[in-house]
């Protein structure tokens, strides 16, 4: 599987964890255990990487979408 690597990692969590997201993919696999999977912000960054792995979005432009997801 071909990897769209950020150019500077996504590092999400709080003060008792930390997360280091590099690519579409790795938030694809952290959006799969995020609880929240109903809401609009979860939704939005599952499509956005998906469209990545598709080949139908820049990689650069899904990032914000992973980072708006990972804020409560």
């Amino acid at each position: 599987m071909l990897v769209h690597r950020w150019e500077k990692p996504l590092v999400l969590g709080d003060s008792r964890i930390r997360i280091v997201v590099g690519s579409p993919e790795e938030a694809l696999t952290w959006l799969i255990h995020e609880p929240n999977q109903g809401t609009a912000k979860w939704q939005r960054a599952w499509k956005a990487c998906r469209a990545v792995v598709e080949g139908r979005m820049n990689a650069e432009d899904a990032k914000s979408a992973v980072r708006l997801a990972a804020v409560h």
